[in-house]
């Protein structure tokens, strides 16, 4: 058996990893990137000096040929044809046959039709390379701004704190990681951040980005203009899938799968960012792991359901824990109970939302100390009485 792995993120390399161990065939896998494997999330550290190049990128390209996997970098695919079951790589002349294919080819970054995005020094962050790009752009920069206030956003304004004279994050809706915190949990946030001389501007509508050919100012809507020598763009992923569809494999936003990551093709399965199983993508690499894992022992021939995780989401923003588990912004239709917790002295905000009794979402402000209990305690689907669930945030 051939087994190909399209992608060397965490579901391409998990899968990898997995077929190897189970010695079921080769292993091939190619990635569109120059390095091999990278955890995604460490990039933060990378880009704010915390973690230097060669604990990143942890392992040279022979660790994987000693393990049976053919790591084939820089080497993006360009056509995969179901009928013939091959696969057109740049810089293979030869059509690469496969068996079983994993497609794992994750998420591109959303570049907004804003007037002026294609001037030099406008950046955006998914990779490696745009790591080392916008690190040399923040050191050159007095004026640093970052549109988009969500995960990504916020992760770069960590990373580029101090890099830079001013700092300016801009953000669309009206509060900052619209889908993982409510407004309580945000406003926290944002007075927390701006404690720490980053500048947050929610709300921001960004009419054009100003200069000749290097981008030197941002215009909003509202008339302000903001200076800039770098602009990083953090407004959103969208699921890698062009590929996929022009092979006549099913897309809605991402690949669809069903609960053993297979596509509606024979043999093509997919896992991670560029999938969506029953109409939901995290893009959060925990789930990206854990449909990988279940992608491999289906191609390996076995017969594994995937067993969903709750999305959960932990970062730290400029020395600020914030964590989101679960179902955190409850519609009124769903029932729900919220129990709140904020603390201004103490610039902590702990949210706890029961559904019929059951923990199914929780929200925290500087309380990683209870993240994990509530993590469990969600997956389990524990019951929790409302005067549990305020003696459990106010303990």
């Amino acid at each position: 058996m051939r087994f190909v792995i399209m992608g060397a993120g965490v579901a391409g390399f998990t899968a990898a990893m997995d077929l190897a161990r189970r010695k079921v065939g080769e292993v091939i896998v190619f990635s569109d990137e120059p390095f091999p494997y990278y955890y995604r999330p460490q990039l933060t550290r990378y880009l704010a000096g915390e973690l230097p190049l060669k604990q990143l990128i942890r392992r040279p390209l022979y660790w994987y040929w000693e393990r049976g996997i053919d790591l084939r970098v820089g080497s993006p695919v360009e056509e995969i044809d179901p009928v013939t079951k091959t696969l057109r790589v740049l810089g293979h002349e030869d059509e690469v046959p496969y068996d079983r294919l994993l497609i794992a080819t994750g998420s591109r970054p959303f570049v907004p039709p804003i007037p002026g995005v294609d001037k030099a020094r406008v950046l955006t962050w998914r990779t490696l390379e745009d790591t080392i790009e916008i690190t040399r752009a923040a050191f050159t920069s007095q004026d640093l701004v970052v549109i988009g206030g969500g995960l990504l956003g916020l992760e770069a304004a960590r990373g580029l704190r101090g890099t830079c004279k001013r700092l300016t994050v801009l953000e669309y809706f009206p509060r900052l990681l619209p889908r993982q915190l409510d407004p309580e949990g945000a406003t926290l946030l944002q007075q927390l951040i701006e404690e720490m001389d980053i500048r947050v501007v929610t709300s921001a509508r960004v009419r054009a980005l100003t200069g000749d050919q290097e981008v030197s100012g941002i215009e909003l809507a509202s008339g302000e203009r903001l200076p800039a020598q770098a602009v990083i763009i953090a407004a959103g992923v969208r699921c890698h899938s062009q590929l996929a569809k022009q092979a006549g494999i099913a897309v809605d936003q991402g690949i669809i799968v069903d609960e053993y990551m297979h596509t509606n093709v024979p043999d093509i399965y997919a896992a991670g960012d560029v999938a969506i199983y029953r109409g939901q993508n995290w893009a959060l690499a925990t789930i990206a792991q854990a449909q990988g894992a279940t992608a491999a022992a289906n191609m390996a021939g076995e017969s594994t359901p995937y067993k969903a995780i709750v999305p959960a989401t932990s970062l730290k923003v400029a020395g600020v824990d914030v964590t989101s588990i679960g179902l955190v912004n409850p519609r009124a239709e769903d029932g729900a109970t919220e129990i709140r917790a904020l603390d201004y002295t103490e610039k902590t905000y702990r949210k706890i939302i029961l559904q019929d009794g059951v923990i199914v979402g929780a929200i925290l402000v500087n309380g990683s100390q209870l993240a994990k209990e509530l993590e469990d305690r969600i997956a389990a689907h524990e019951t929790l009485s409302d005067r549990e669930a305020e003696a459990l945030i106010t303990r």
